[in-house]
């Protein structure tokens, strides 16, 4: 099942996978940033995804994320972690902290590690007298509960101290990547590759298996190609699927040269 994108919702993928074969998910879901137009049928306007209803209710949203998190509870492996890219729009400030809070009250997950993205460059909110220009994002570390003091990361020992304590080398929770890979005609909010990398090298190891239950244009995938790590995918869209493929494929033709 490994190194395959589905071409279906991540529920169905991960209803399929066996019990505790995922070593890590990294994702960015969709944010539920599209706002209501002022059309009469409250059509959403903004749209991002061509498949994806980005205009959920804050109930809906949490409810969908709560079902999503249960998937991740069966497929991950003991002392995984979920690496998780979320955001929030000017109109709706608080979903996110919400989302948050309610998948550590519903679910056998709990917030570890809080990594902040900073990106080199973004849209100035010039049409807001009091909020100011956002240039970074979150990337929530989630682990199971039980699993707070063991889940898996990649830090290194810098010394070991008279008591038998061990120190490691300093990792900051602050990581410089770019905004995506480029714009696309049919993707408006792709993911950055250069960031997942970083993401690969801190909790994942070489030739370990990490699932992304949004994977979009196959960012994920290619972070992993480079990085000699295997992948699964779910995408709803038929259109991103087609582009994954030819981006992973360019990719993997270019590790066959080295």
């Amino acid at each position: 099942m490994k190194n395959r994108i589905f071409n279906e919702n991540c529920l169905v993928t991960m209803e399929r996978m066996e019990n505790g074969i995922i070593d890590a998910v990294i994702t960015s879901p969709p944010y539920n940033t599209s706002r209501k137009g002022s059309s009469l049928d409250g059509a959403c306007a903004n749209v991002r995804y061509d498949e994806f209803d980005d205009c959920k209710t804050d109930e809906e949203y949490i409810s969908w994320t709560i079902d999503i998190f249960k998937g991740y509870d069966k497929v991950l492996k003991e002392n995984g972690v979920v690496l998780y890219n979320l955001s929030y729009s000017s109109e709706n400030t608080h979903l996110m902290w919400l989302v948050v809070a309610e998948i550590m009250k519903q679910t056998n997950f709990l917030v570890a590690d809080n990594i902040i993205w900073k990106k080199p460059t973004t849209s100035p909110n010039s049409c807001s007298p009091n909020k100011l220009t956002r240039l970074c994002e979150y990337v929530f570390v989630f682990c199971r509960k039980n699993e707070f003091d063991t889940f898996k990361c990649n830090k290194k020992t810098s010394s070991l101290r008279k008591t038998g304590q061990v120190a490691y080398k300093n990792y900051f929770n602050f990581i410089e990547a770019k905004n995506n890979d480029g714009s696309n005609d049919i993707h408006k909010a792709t993911y950055s590759t250069e960031l997942v990398r970083k993401l690969l090298l801190l909790y994942v190891k070489e030739g370990s298996l990490v699932y992304d239950s949004f994977i979009g244009t196959g960012t994920t995938a290619v972070a992993c190609v480079i990085e000699n790590i295997n992948y699964i995918g779910s995408e709803i869209s038929s259109r991103y699927v087609d582009m994954s493929i030819k981006r992973i494929s360019t990719y993997e033709n270019q590790q066959t040269l080295f």
